[in-house]
């Protein structure tokens, strides 16, 4: 009989502690992604270090999104849809013509000026 209440004892140990590990994990994860997101009203900080009402309002909307089980991808694409991409820290990789426009054109040039020098 003391094995089996030694034996309880020990399952709701374990049950508790991962009970607290995936609180705290949740908590870490909604943390980490507030650092991602942008207060508008703030220059350059995020709603994580943010003590505006903005932030502190925003916080709590997420936390209700997230807590109603939404996941965060889906948070951030209406985030996004709402305040626009200034919303976010990490931009979407739709801008790769942004990025490469000045690569090509040097390149262009570069052919252009070799083939003038060719020539002559």
């Amino acid at each position: 009989m003391k094995i089996l209440k030694s034996i309880y004892n020990l399952f709701f140990v374990i049950f508790f502690s991962l009970f607290i590990n995936i609180a705290l994990a949740n908590v870490n994860q909604l943390n980490d992604y507030y650092k991602t997101i942008r207060c508008l009203v703030c220059e350059g900080q995020s709603i994580q270090e943010s003590d505006t009402e903005f932030a502190i309002n925003l916080k709590e909307q997420i936390q209700k999104k997230y807590d109603s089980g939404m996941d965060l991808k889906t948070i951030n694409q209406e985030l996004i849809n709402i305040y626009g991409e200034e919303i976010s820290f990490n931009p979407s990789n739709n801008h790769f013509i942004l990025w490469f426009l000045p690569l090509l054109i040097l390149v262009i040039i570069f052919f252009l000026v070799r083939n003038k020098y060719r020539k002559n």
